[in-house]
């Protein structure tokens, strides 16, 4: 059997979770419901495909070409700039709003599958995209009949060597691909969109639900609407970086780096954990410091204080940041998650990863992001970055505020298979005296200490002394 020839698709993420695209020469269907981005998917991939070289045909039943231009235009695809160059075209089969719908005869596709082969000679078009067949098979048929004339449209694509994308409703999330019914032994690959309401709040994914003759990954993955359009997280994405040596940093203060056996490694995520008062932002303030005192780009994400209080209070702490700040050297982004969705987090943090391009990132603390969504989305968010922080090779800290270092036993294992490193802070009293410690609980690829070491928050950050036992 000969592999799948694949079209790119110009998506960012939708290319890694169809293992390099849609199928050439076949078709396939985009679902879900109303508002899932069906049209905005389908137009994205019109204008890729007609970017790309393959002259693209767009037949509009839903919309008007004139709209669905402009979204295109609103979006960055570069819509009316693709019609003016001759490699993009658009055939209008909207029905008027005022028109009377006159069922007489037999319903027949005669005349649907004439226009797509007069647009494949007469323009001569690789590639197409019908939006929506819901909408053509409005009035609906019999079922026979349905079937019959949707197996006679997917064989004109087919006949005639056209790359096709079909978009179609569906009546719920999580039951029947479509309304039609048909889908599953026609095309050759079926994509689902899903906007679930997810802890109050809405939530995009995609699914690749079939793709004949082809591996692809599983399961659902996060995906939103950005300014260029449908953005997909795929997880799990490996770094191609590879070094034969592991190399290190300092953490910005030398007691911990002796611990660490020699500083936080490269390329690598850490997480400091603890609870509230335990000493995290500072050690992500000193992180966030010391690497842009190297010359390093870092971007910090502070998702619970206001920029100008975070400024304020590392300036009183002895850890300036202004003039980096200044210079470029730190992107200092403060927002809490609740203004927005986990799936926008991680569009800007791919836009800051492509743009600025940081060799660390700081996210403080992911607990708010925790609260603000459900621990599905919470767990899909983690995920995504993850994988995005792999793929570009940086290293990152995150601080967690826990009830208690142990954590129960619902967070720690997931958020474990994460981290690379694993740094607890935790706090006791002792008579009049709150003694803060330090330890490295995980470590992958390093040595590092096993004793647990006293934390002090002084002018200029945090201070590691040996930890002396409390007197009886």
């Amino acid at each position: 059997m000969s592999p799948v020839v694949k079209v790119p698709t110009g998506v960012p993420g939708l290319d890694r979770i169809t293992h390099g695209g849609l199928p050439k020469g076949r078709t396939t269907l985009i679902t879900g419901k109303s508002g899932a981005a069906k049209s905005i998917l389908a137009l994205q991939l019109a204008c890729h495909f007609a970017r790309s070289g393959l002259k693209t045909v767009v037949f509009a039943i839903e919309e008007v070409p004139e709209d669905l231009i402009d979204s295109g235009d609103n979006l960055g695809f570069g819509t009316s700039a693709l019609v003016a160059n001759g490699s993009l075209r658009f055939a209008d089969l909207t029905r008027l709003p005022d028109a009377a719908t006159i069922v007489t005869g037999d319903y027949d596709m005669g005349g649907m599958i004439h226009r797509v082969e007069m647009a494949a000679r007469d323009f001569g078009a690789q590639a197409l995209v019908l939006d929506s067949a819901t909408a053509l098979f409005s009035p609906r048929p019999s079922e026979e009949r349905l079937r019959s004339h949707f197996f006679h449209l997917i064989d004109a694509f087919r006949r005639h060597g056209l790359t096709a994308v079909m978009t179609a409703e569906a009546p719920d999330d999580y039951g029947p691909r479509t309304t039609l019914g048909v889908e599953d032994f026609v095309c050759d690959a079926v994509l689902v969109l899903r906007n679930l309401i997810d802890n109050e709040r809405r939530r995009r994914t995609i699914e690749v639900h079939k793709y004949r003759r082809s591996a692809h990954q599983k399961g659902e993955y996060p995906c939103t609407i950005a300014n260029k359009g449908l953005m997909v997280f795929p997880f799990g994405t490996q770094s191609s970086f590879e070094t034969s040596e592991p190399s290190r940093f300092s953490s910005g203060f030398e007691g911990l780096d002796s611990m660490m056996n020699g500083g936080w490694l490269r390329d690598s995520i850490t997480m400091a954990r603890g609870p509230a008062g335990s000493g995290k932002t500072t050690m992500a303030g000193m992180y966030a410091r010391a690497g842009a005192l190297r010359g390093e780009r870092v971007a910090y994400y502070g998702f619970e204080e206001t920029r100008p209080m975070l400024l304020r209070n590392f300036a009183s702490m002895g850890l300036p940041m202004d003039e980096l700040v200044k210079q470029g050297r730190l992107l200092l982004d403060c927002r809490y998650p609740e203004a927005t969705s986990p799936e926008d987090l991680l569009v800007e943090l791919r836009r800051s990863l492509e743009d600025f391009r940081p060799s660390l990132i700081v996210l403080d603390s992911i607990s708010s992001v925790a609260h603000s969504t459900s621990p599905r989305g919470f767990r899909q968010f983690m995920v995504g970055f993850a994988s995005l922080v792999r793929e570009h090779s940086r290293s990152a800290l995150l601080t967690q505020t826990t009830n208690d270092v142990k954590e129960d036993e619902r967070t720690a294992p997931f958020l474990s298979t994460i981290a690379d490193a694993i740094i607890a802070l935790d706090y006791q009293r002792h008579g009049k005296s709150l003694v803060r410690t330090i330890n490295v609980t995980k470590m992958r690829g390093s040595a590092h200490s096993d004793d647990a070491f006293r934390l002090r928050i002084q002018p200029g950050g945090l201070r590691i002394e040996e930890l002396q036992e409390p007197q009886a």
